[in-house]
């Protein structure tokens, strides 16, 4: 059963073809960037239902990008994947739907978009 298209933006290789592998065998199509410019520029282009990112920074450069989609489609639903909170810029997960930690992402990334999926 097709789910939906998900934007997965990475700029960790291994990690994002983990993703995308995770969210395929769950029926998701999966678009990839792994740069946050490259995803802005794809989410621009294509029919997206949600967006998973996870840039291994500060949570600057993903609260940036979270912001820009939500200001060109402030319905898509954002989840920023995280490896620890407490190292994160204030604000950084301001704008993201779900914030979910990179140790409880293969149990509950797939679950998560499911809730906030809606079919169409």
């Amino acid at each position: 059963m097709r789910r939906g298209v998900v934007l997965c933006i990475g700029n960790d290789p291994l990690n994002l073809n983990l993703r995308c592998a995770l969210l395929r065998d769950c029926g998701w199509e999966v678009i990839v960037a792994g740069r946050g410019h490259e995803g802005v520029f794809r989410f621009s282009e294509s029919k997206v239902h949600a967006v998973a990112i996870d840039l291994d920074d500060d949570g600057s450069e993903a609260a940036l990008i979270t912001g820009e989609l939500k200001r060109l489609r402030p319905y898509v639903p954002v989840v920023m994947i995280v490896n620890d909170p407490k190292t994160l810029i204030e604000g950084a997960t301001g704008q993201a739907d779900v914030v979910l930690l990179k140790a409880e992402e293969a149990r509950l990334l797939h679950q998560t978009l499911k809730k906030l999926v809606k079919p169409s």
